[in-house]
């Protein structure tokens, strides 16, 4: 508990972060930590200028904080939640996800998605009305050297260039629901960072993608995606082993990599790959605005 003094709701202001809020924002997650953070490829200060990114002050202070700005239409995430004090909690989070939907609506977003990332926030998710519609299921792989599977299929696996993200958002789009896509801007972020990425080409014509990312002995497979039309061709099964392929020779052994519990397709190209779960589950909790 703060020694700090209650403050009343009618002496804060929420307003919308702008520029000149980054050092304070980067302040206040530095040093806060009841702090709800989205699985995301972009830092909480590059969304500023996108809406909502709710900043609740007081004598300037930032004081409570939620970013759920959307980057595709129809549904958007609960990016970032937090508060300076333990107190705010209930009424801070009641007071900024009102405000967010009344943003939100008029947008033509009709889902707000989160991840219940803590046991606190996820207390927080059932008070409005949230509903546990599916589980984030953490798969890996511990082999010193890949499986060799037989399969057969037409396509090249290639390193993944720059200009190959239009026909990856494309593909992105086609084979996921909104609630799951990823913006141009997104994986262009994820594309940029350490890692492997590669697509697979049909007929001179990008049919699938993954992108993944490495820190010493790890890598983290965090996107795969095959274009709808070109699915149950062994696509995917092509992109995984290629790059279990490509962690070997980078001597990266430990793999890992995030689906959905109902994502049956991707959980069996995973488990024939010797993929198994790890036990962690995260809940998906959605708000139908």
């Amino acid at each position: 508990m703060s020694d700090a003094q209650p403050v009343s709701p009618d002496n804060q202001t929420i307003t919308n972060a702008t520029t000149a809020d980054q050092l304070a924002i980067n302040r206040f997650l530095a040093q806060n930590h009841l702090v709800h953070r989205h699985l995301d490829w972009i830092s909480p200060t590059e969304w500023i200028g996108g809406q909502p990114f709710l900043l609740e002050k007081h004598q300037q202070q930032i004081r409570s904080i939620l970013l759920a700005a959307p980057e595709v239409e129809q549904a958007t995430w609960v990016r970032l939640f937090g508060v300076s004090e333990a107190d705010l909690l209930s009424s801070a989070w009641q007071r900024l996800l009102s405000k967010a939907i009344a943003m939100l609506t008029p947008m033509g977003i009709s889902n707000l998605c989160a991840l219940g990332s803590s046991d606190w926030f996820i207390s927080l998710l059932l008070q409005p009305g949230f509903n546990h519609i599916n589980d984030i299921v953490v798969l890996q792989t511990r082999a010193m050297s890949p499986p060799r599977i037989t399969f057969h299929t037409e396509v090249e696996i290639r390193p993944m260039r720059v200009d190959d993200l239009p026909q990856v958002a494309q593909i992105d789009h086609s084979a996921f629901e909104p609630l799951w896509q990823n913006a141009l801007a997104v994986l262009t972020n994820a594309f940029n960072q350490r890692g492997i990425s590669t697509v697979a080409v049909k007929h001179e014509k990008i049919v699938g993608y993954q992108i993944s990312t490495c820190l010493g002995s790890h890598g983290h497979l965090a996107r795969l995606a095959v274009d709808p039309q070109q699915q149950r061709r062994q696509i995917a099964s092509a992109l995984v082993a290629d790059l279990l392929d490509r962690f070997h020779r980078e001597n990266i052994w430990h793999v890992t990599v995030n689906t959905q519990a109902d994502n049956a397709p991707s959980l069996a190209v995973y488990y024939k790959f010797g993929f198994h779960s790890t036990g962690e589950r995260i809940p998906v909790y959605q708000l139908e605005i």
